[in-house]
C-alpha cells in the first residue's frame, strides 16, 4: 500500500481525507452519540496494545475516457504498539509487504524482487508521519494504525451524521457518514460486543468520476501475543535492495 496514494493507484488512506458537511435523515430522538461512537471504537484499538484484522478491498480507478475500473484486493495487517507493524497487501495490479520493528521499515515490492529500507522513529505514530513527509508513502488504512484513531478523524471532519443500524457480512452496525472538502467518509462501527470497525468507504468526490474505496474488515483479533519475529523482515531469496526515493527537498 505504499506511494501517496497506499500502493495501489487510486487509493488513499483515512488519514488523507478532508470531511464535508450534510444532512441526515435521522430524527435527534434515534441518534446515539457520534462522537460517542467514535470515540468508543478509538479507545477499543488504542487500549488492546497488539491487534490484527483482515481487510477486503475493492478500489476505483478511473481511464482517461472517464470510465471507472474496480480492482480488488486484500490486506493483512499485525499491529505492536508503540513499535511494531506487519503488512501483508495484494491486489489485482501489484503485491508488496511491510515490516516495521521500532528502528526500521521495510517494504518488499513481490511482484519485481526488490526492497528498501528506511531509518524510522520509535513509535508508530511518528514512524508513519516520517514515511510520510520523507518519502511521500502511506500505509494502508493508516489511521486505523495509529494510537488514537478518533483525533484523526476529527480534526479533518467538518461535519458528521448517523444514518442507523445496517448489516455488514450479517453484523448490526452503526452507520455513520463523515463529509469533508475533498471526501466523504462512511464509516461501520459494530453494534454488539467490542465497538470496532467492519467497514469502510471513501468517496473522492473532487476527482472526476468521484471514484470510491471500500474496506471490510475482518478477523478481528484484539490483545492477543504477537511473536517479534512478525516484525523482522522475511526477504526471498534474490531480493535486490534499492533505496527509498525521497520527497524533493528531504535531506
Amino acid at each position: 500500500m505504499f506511494s501517496p496514494r497506499y500502493i495501489v493507484n487510486g487509493v488513499l488512506t483515512l488519514a488523507a481525507i478532508a470531511l464535508l458537511a450534510g444532512a441526515f435523515a435521522v430524527s435527534a430522538r434515534e441518534t446515539p452519540s457520534i462522537d460517542t461512537l467514535l470515540r468508543q471504537m478509538s479507545e477499543e484499538l488504542k487500549k488492546a496494545g497488539t491487534f490484527a484484522f483482515h481487510a477486503e478491498i475493492n478500489f476505483d480507478d478511473v481511464l482517461e475516457s472517464g470510465q471507472k475500473v474496480q480492482y480488488a484486493g486484500a490486506a493483512d495487517v499485525t499491529v505492536r504498539r508503540p513499535d511494531g507493524i506487519y503488512i501483508d497487501y495484494r491486489d489485482d495490479t501489484s503485491a508488496k509487504r511491510f515490516w516495521y520493528d521500532g528502528k526500521t521499515a521495510t517494504l518488499l515490492d513481490l511482484g519485481h524482487e526488490t526492497y528498501s529500507k528506511a531509518s524510522l522513529p520509535g513509535n508508530i505514530d511518528a514512524a508513519v508521519d516520517q514515511l510520510q513527509e520523507q518519502y511521500d508513502l502511506s500505509l494502508p488504512l493508516a489511521d486505523l494504525i495509529s494510537s488514537d484513531l478518533f483525533a484523526k478523524l476529527n480534526e479533518r471532519a467538518l461535519a458528521w451524521g448517523y444514518i442507523g443500524i445496517n448489516d455488514v457480512e450479517g453484523t448490526p452496525t452503526h452507520h455513520i457518514v463523515i463529509t469533508g472538502e475533498n471526501a466523504d467518509l462512511q464509516l461501520w462501527i459494530q453494534r454488539d460486543g467490542r465497538p470496532l470497525p467492519l467497514k469502510l468507504v471513501i468517496t473522492y468526490k473532487n476527482i472526476p468520476m468521484a471514484p470510491q474505496y471500500q474496506a471490510v474488515l475482518m478477523d478481528w483479533a484484539l490483545g492477543t501475543k504477537v511473536s517479534a519475529d512478525s516484525f523482522e523482515p522475511s526477504l526471498p531469496k534474490g531480493a535486490k535492495q534499492v533505496e527509498f526515493l525521497k520527497v524533493e527537498g528531504q535531506k
